[in-house]
């Protein structure tokens, strides 16, 4: 039996670990990987993700949108726009329209906000754009006096038509307390998108929206127009005198620089009379009136003038040298640009012969005739 007995095998000493992970040692630590960044550099990032979402992708996502649900009215029918990617609308107030692309050029007219243009020349020259008016005339101005954003001008976009009949109008950022978003000059066309209790929210060429109130506005349809009335002539002379004592400005046409031929244009224009803005082509409207002698002094008789007519004066006495106008407001008054005077100002005709020796035409924008049609309604 003890042949097959297993022989028990010797002693082996104990393992030592450390032989085996010869890595571990007392106090041995492993530290987290430093980033090469600095701290800050998370957080602006964050930050300016933010800022372009909320500054930029959103608003213009959300534009995009309005502009979809705009270009369908409530029965999903496509609106039909009057303006492309060569309209323009002003920006500014008032802006200037340049003979030249340059700033030290002649002035040719102004415009008013929100007035739409279109681009003859598409690329810039010197920041200056040459552009063409609804009526016609040609010329250049500044680049950043435009808008591209003609939907505040688009009437198929409103509920009315807003035209400024007073000196000024401002528009504010919220209908009930605001601060100023723009301050906006007589013959401004608006157009609201939402009209109650005496006030009415306007698009504007920035993209923003702004609140006006309807005093000293007159409200038309949307693709209405200002109708005349029987007696225009004293509208007109009553919408003329907000500019006087205006400072006097070449072919200005507000309240903050005006001339007579620009305020002829403005106070036809919003008692519903449509007449160029240049006194070369003011001579051509409404009705002529024959120049009648004074026997006793050969000068033009002044009776017969009435109110409203336009009186165009030269030295040479030809029509094609033009040097001043005047409004009739009445027959022993006209405001003129009165030489030597920096501001419009009432001139009383009898004490001043050389007007009567150099009138050369007198135009009538409102005969003496019924106007068929009813007035705007003007608040």
């Amino acid at each position: 039996m003890k042949f097959f007995q297993k022989k028990p095998k010797p002693y082996e000493p104990p393992m030592q670990i450390d032989k085996y992970w010869p890595i571990y040692r007392e106090n041995v630590f492993v530290d987290k990987k430093k980033s090469r960044l600095p701290n800050w550099v998370a957080p602006l990032i964050t930050l300016a993700a933010i800022i372009l979402i909320v500054f930029y992708l959103a608003p213009t996502i959300s534009r995009r949108v309005l502009n979809l649900t705009q270009n369908r009215d409530n029965n999903g029918q496509q609106i039909s726009r009057h303006f492309t990617d060569l309209d323009r609308v002003v920006l500014t107030p008032v802006a200037d329209v340049y003979a030249a692309p340059d700033i030290k050029a002649s002035r040719v007219v102004q415009v008013l906000f929100n007035e739409p243009v279109k681009l003859v020349e598409t690329p810039s020259q010197y920041g200056f754009l040459k552009i063409q008016l609804q009526d016609g005339l040609t010329g250049y101005m500044r680049e950043m006096d435009l808008s591209t954003f003609c939907d505040a001008a688009e009437p198929s976009l409103a509920v009315n038509k807003l035209v400024v009949a007073t000196g000024s109008k401002r528009i504010m950022s919220h209908a009930k307390t605001g601060t100023l978003v723009a301050e906006v000059m007589m013959g401004t066309v608006l157009y609201a998108d939402y009209r109650g209790d005496g006030i009415s929210r306007v698009l504007l060429p920035s993209g923003e929206s702004g609140w006006i109130s309807d005093d000293g506005l007159v409200i038309l349809p949307p693709d209405g127009a200002v109708l005349p009335v029987t007696d225009g002539a004293r509208y007109l002379t009553t919408t003329a005198l907000t500019f006087l004592n205006v400072t006097t400005l070449d072919h200005g046409m507000t309240i903050y620089g005006a001339s007579v031929p620009g305020i002829a244009y403005v106070s036809a224009a919003v008692n519903g009379v449509a007449i160029p803005r240049q006194m070369s082509g003011q001579i051509q409207m409404g009705q002529s009136i024959p120049l009648v002698k004074d026997t006793g002094t050969d000068l033009v008789d002044p009776r017969i003038l009435k109110p409203g007519d336009l009186l165009f004066f030269s030295r040479s006495g030809s029509i094609s040298d033009l040097h001043q106008m005047a409004i009739c407001i009445t027959p022993n008054s006209l405001m003129v640009e009165n030489q030597g005077r920096s501001s419009i100002r009432l001139l009383d005709p009898a004490k001043d012969e050389t007007l009567w020796r150099t009138v050369v035409a007198v135009r009538r924008l409102f005969p003496a005739v019924e106007i068929t049609g009813t007035p705007a309604d003007s608040t």
